[in-house]
């Protein structure tokens, strides 16, 4: 007896009352039709003004004792659209912009003797599509696809194990193709994408060409295979891929992981999330659903999963006011007040729950102005707040590899401004999946910890997040050692020049271009990365040699690669990332570090009250410190002080960024 397998894409028809058959064949729409709410005149093939959100069909059938299959033509489909047979849910249309032809299967009894009819149907009136060219076909979706059989392993190059992995399977162009999987609580797939726990997997494609690859997350190799289905099968697909990264003493974190299950919303069953953290080499995965706390163990423990990774219930305490990634939790439903507005509340709430880590999400989304940040209008040159409390919070994400911010460095110069204004927050890098297709730790934090995944000592995990002692990583692990023992998180005096020896490591399909090193915001120096040969994995240490600090300062290291293209692994956006969190350098012999603003304080004290001294000691600073100074003399002015104030300021060019986001009055 065949097996009977399932296409990620569901069941699909639209249909007319005048059908035309044929030998095997029953033409059920020869119309195009344009659902949604927007007039759109570029489609030829439908009218411009759309029909609604709502489309009845009616038709005549018969009893369908075995599967049929269905082919239409549509695009343009962004939202969920269901469709019901005879009052029945039997499935939603495929998510995608090209128009051509799709086949669905019709499960054995859904078409009935008589009147059959065809209900489709959007839940939001945020889609515009065209759809139509429906007909239905007397064989099984397998027969009418001439699906064939393939069979894959990934193993490890390394001696030759079975290793859990992610499959892509893309055509010649790279696109990815629909694939036809036995379901499995042992897998996760979904169009293009096979998630494995190490077993030997089938499944089945039409015949034509395609690449197939395995990943296994930023530590690993890519494997690849050219392959070639037709009439008669494939041959096999043996991958092979080995770890190309060295992690020892670092655990690979995702502190934003969601599930369909608890959040409501994306694709990813708890289950399927197991899989596909095991798979992507995710070791520390703290479970974020939107205020819940959801509690992995039971679900890993029962796929037998606990060597992989220890999971933290976690909550994305999710606000109008922004979004807290939060952890450790109690699993179940006493969850922190989400309705609070007042952000030191809210945290202090959060906190009395049992977090030890509070993470600020994506602080630029939905976008620039309506994010936490553009709402409370922070100042990107001095780090004042229009509005809002203090941040309590201890970190935030640099990097969210599931939220477009083209410009790689725009989050981090909102976190140099909040560091020079004093504020000791830990940069995290994570992934914010929901869905099995976003790769789950993609963007990642690296903590420094126990080599065994199943061991991890959360407590000291959650104390390195505070004392930002982690890196963030985007394809590329970066780590800055000074003088060979000071590193990220370390505090300490030096009063010459600095040998700073940066490491860089990525994967061999991931390329690191350029290395940076800032000093209190300041670009202190950059390196190209020196190039490898292609194909092989990055691991080199850029040295920096830096002057004699001037005066205290917080030292981070960030380096820019070039974009993943390749299906297999994808970036969201046009590069890879990496930075380090901050150093701090007490380097005018006091054996304290004192952020710019404190220097700001110190320097404007000693000018005592004369308006042309204070401004000579402005003149005299550097950039980071000068902008603390005019912040604070701004901030201490009345009125018509702040007016002779600010045309001092705004004659001097360096303050000019400041003065854009200051308030007006």
């Amino acid at each position: 007896m065949k097996k009977r397998f399932h296409c990620l894409l569901f069941a699909f028809c639209v249909l007319v009352p005048r059908p035309v058959e044929s030998a095997g064949v029953q033409i059920l729409n020869s119309k195009t039709h344009h659902l949604g709410n927007d007039v759109t005149k570029q489609w030829p093939e439908a009218p411009a003004k759309p029909a609604g959100f709502d489309l009845r069909i009616k038709f005549k059938g018969k009893v369908n004792a075995t599967e049929k299959t269905l082919s239409f033509k549509h695009r343009d489909i962004d939202n969920k659209w269901i469709i019901a047979l005879n009052g029945k849910k039997i499935g939603e249309l495929q998510r995608g912009k090209e128009r051509k032809v799709y086949f669905y299967r019709v499960p054995r009894g859904a078409l009935r003797d008589g009147e059959n009819e065809l209900h489709v149907y959007a839940r939001r009136s945020q889609d515009d599509i065209t759809i139509g060219e429906a007909t239905l076909h007397e064989g099984t979706f397998r027969e009418v696809m001439n699906l064939q059989e393939l069979s894959v392993t990934v193993r490890n190059a390394e001696g030759g194990r079975y290793v859990p992995a992610r499959i892509t399977f893309v055509d010649r162009k790279l696109k990815q193709v629909p694939i036809y999987v036995q379901p499995s609580d042992r897998i996760a797939f979904r169009t293009g994408v096979l998630y494995t726990l190490g077993d030997p997997s089938v499944c089945e494609l039409p015949p034509g060409e395609y690449e197939v690859f395995a990943t296994r997350g930023t530590e690993w190799s890519m494997g690849r295979a050219s392959i070639s289905v037709t009439s008669s099968g494939a041959a096999p697909v043996n991958l092979t891929i080995r770890r190309e990264l060295d992690t020892r003493g670092w655990i690979a974190a995702d502190t934003h992981i969601h599930t369909l299950t608890f959040s409501g919303h994306g694709d990813s069953s708890v289950e399927e999330r197991m899989v596909t953290l095991t798979a992507e080499g995710v070791e520390l995965a703290i479970a974020t659903d939107h205020n819940h706390q959801t509690d992995f163990n039971p679900y890993q423990a029962k796929l037998g999963l606990n060597d992989h990774f220890t999971s933290v219930v976690g909550n994305e305490v999710t606000t109008k006011n922004g979004h807290f990634n939060s952890f450790p939790l109690p699993a179940g439903k006493d969850v922190p007040k989400y309705d609070v507005e007042d952000w030191v509340k809210l945290v202090d709430g959060i906190r009395a729950k049992g977090a030890k880590v509070v993470i600020l999400n994506h602080p630029r989304w939905p976008d620039i102005a309506r994010g936490p940040f553009g709402r409370f209008g922070l100042n990107r040159a001095s780090g004042d707040r229009a509005s809002g409390g203090r941040f309590t919070f201890d970190a935030l994400e640099l990097i969210n590899s599931g939220t477009l911010q083209p410009d790689p460095l725009f989050i981090c110069r909102d976190w140099f401004a909040l560091l020079n204004h004093g504020e000791k927050i830990t940069a995290v890098g994570s992934s914010d999946s929901h869905t099995v297709g976003k790769i789950v730790g993609q963007g990642r934090t690296y903590v420094p910890g126990h080599d065994d995944p199943a061991q991890i000592n959360v407590d000291q995990a959650c104390d390195a997040f505070i004392a930002g002692r982690t890196t963030v990583s985007l394809g590329i692990i970066a780590n800055a050692v000074v003088d060979g023992r000071m590193t990220s998180g370390d505090q300490f005096s030096h009063h010459g020049n600095m040998k700073l020896d940066l490491r860089v490591q990525s994967p061999s399909w991931v390329n690191p271009t350029k290395a940076f090193v800032f000093a209190n915001g300041e670009p202190l120096a950059e390196k190209m990365v020196p190039s490898v040969k292609p194909g092989t994995r990055t691991d080199l240490i850029v040295p920096f040699r830096l002057p004699k600090l001037k005066q205290d300062a917080w030292i981070v290291c960030v380096v820019l690669g070039s974009a993943v293209t390749n299906p297999a692994w994808a970036t969201a956006e046009k590069y890879t990332f990496a930075a380090t969190n901050p150093m701090y350098v007490d380097a005018d012999g006091d054996n304290r570090y004192s952020s710019p603003r404190e220097t700001a304080e110190a320097l404007l004290a000693a000018a005592g009250s004369d308006k042309d001294r204070r401004w000579a000691a402005v003149e005299a600073a550097d950039d980071s410190i000068a902008i603390q100074m005019v912040s604070l003399m701004r901030l201490r002015s009345n009125s018509e002080q702040r007016k002779t104030l600010d045309a001092r300021i705004k004659s001097d060019k360096r303050f000019d960024e400041f003065l854009r986001y200051a308030p007006k009055k």
